[in-house]
């Protein structure tokens, strides 16, 4: 596939301002794997896909689903809200037989996990800072990243999970082994 492939396929599965929002994240990747050692070609792509369920209603995320082993997790109906990331992955793995590297970074773009790839990394930090990203947090993790990605996800994810905890809400458990891998990196760093 390539990224004018991915670009007329999202369009044709997003609204506009979520489009935007991909594009947004597809750029973002590619600057980010050209500093980090990852595909750009493949950044750019899962860039572009890595929200191509967000809008579609939750009978339709749980049908993709159907059989997946993420809907064990105990914790999985509790995080509706990044459920269209796991269906993302395998709506687009089935329908456009993409790569496993390409179906893992659209799969993890919401909740991380421990020891990303590079391609991984790249798709999960894109979308927390994006240019269309104006969140607290965000800005501050955008320059972090310029220097030092693993820092920047130790920070998103810390970020991340403080609010979830400030609002009552689950965090995957998926999220606390990528904090704890991130944060076990850069208390390294500090000594």
């Amino acid at each position: 596939m390539t990224s004018q492939e991915a670009r007329t396929i999202a369009a044709a599965h997003l609204s506009e301002k979520r489009m935007y929002h991909s594009d947004c994240v597809a750029k973002c990747a590619v600057e980010l794997a050209n500093r980090n050692g990852a595909d750009p070609e493949k950044a750019e792509i899962a860039g572009l896909l890595h929200d191509i369920m967000k809008e579609e209603p939750d009978d339709v995320l749980l049908k993709t689903l159907e059989g997946s082993a993420i809907m064990q997790d105990n914790c999985f109906g509790g995080c509706k809200p990044i459920w269209h990331s796991f269906a993302g992955a395998v709506y687009a793995c089935k329908a456009f037989h993409l790569t496993d590297d390409l179906c893992d970074a659209i799969y993890y773009h919401t909740c991380g996990h421990a020891d990303m790839t590079p391609l991984e990394e790249c798709i999960f930090l894109a979308d927390y800072i994006s240019d269309d990203r104006t969140f607290p947090g965000s800005s501050e993790v955008r320059e972090i990243a310029k220097s030092d990605i693993k820092l920047a996800i130790f920070t998103a994810l810390k970020n991340m999970i403080l609010h979830l905890v400030e609002q009552g809400r689950v965090v995957m458990p998926l999220s606390l082994e990528a904090y704890n891998y991130y944060a076990s990196l850069a208390s390294m760093n500090k000594d």
